[in-house]
């Protein structure tokens, strides 16, 4: 199913997160994509129509150093993000 609501889309983009760390790196393309659509969800943009048009090419003229400093604060918001779904879904994440 394919989410149409913000919240529903970051879901889906914190599931493929989660796949992309356990993958250790093999799908970049997909980790560069959730890193510019959580930007884009924390700017309070609505994600649909940004989803639907993504191009990986918005990264292009970014360094390197900068993609890291922001993969680092993507790490932390979606941990954030992680937390807050599992409360919301009523996971206990202690046991």
């Amino acid at each position: 199913m394919v989410s149409t609501s913000n919240d529903g889309i970051m879901s889906e983009y914190l599931v493929k997160y989660a796949v992309t760390k356990i993958n250790k790196g093999k799908r970049q393309a997909d980790l560069l994509e959730t890193l510019y659509m959580s930007e884009r969800f924390q700017a309070g943009e609505d994600l649909k129509p940004l989803r639907d048009r993504y191009d990986h090419s918005v990264c292009n003229d970014v360094s390197a150093a900068e993609i890291d400093r922001r993969l680092n604060a993507l790490d932390n918001f979606m941990k954030g993000l992680a937390r807050d779904r599992a409360a919301m879904w009523g996971i206990n994440l202690a046991a």
